[in-house]
């Protein structure tokens, strides 16, 4: 059986892990303000408000930059070698780290590629948002 990295156990992000793992993309959005934030802040970034609230986000999203890993840097890692890790900017401005699905990779991932949010259940208690390419099914 492999081992996989959690993620921190962090009560104020729990909403993105439950939405995840019905195969909805959550974000924080600001109740004064609407700027949206993730991961969630205590306060927003922009008016410093603390009223907030999760809302189902788009999904849609634009690579903005990415690295291919050929090192394990944790263990459990060493099977997935080589991965990929992009960043991409939702359609609702906020930037999110994550991998990416469905291309033959490597030479199918472009910046300026746009993306749709997938869902990845790992564990029974873990499901990570990962992107594909929004072109395709």
């Amino acid at each position: 059986m492999s081992t996989f990295l959690m993620p921190p156990n962090d009560l104020r992000n729990l909403p993105h892990w439950d939405g995840a793992k019905r195969g909805v993309l959550l974000l924080q959005r600001c109740n004064g303000c609407g700027h949206f934030s993730f991961p969630a802040t205590a306060q927003c970034t922009k008016c410093h408000q603390t009223d907030s609230d999760w809302v189902e986000a788009s999904g849609l999203a634009t690579v903005e930059s990415f690295c291919t890993f050929h090192k394990a840097y944790w263990p459990e890692l060493k099977a997935s070698l080589p991965y990929t890790v992009i960043q991409v900017e939702l359609e609702e401005g906020v930037s999110f780290m994550s991998n990416i699905t469905g291309l033959g990779y490597p030479d199918e991932l472009k910046i300026g590629m746009q993306v749709k949010a997938c869902f990845e259940a790992i564990t029974p208690d873990l499901t990570l948002v990962r992107f594909s390419p929004a072109n395709r099914s």
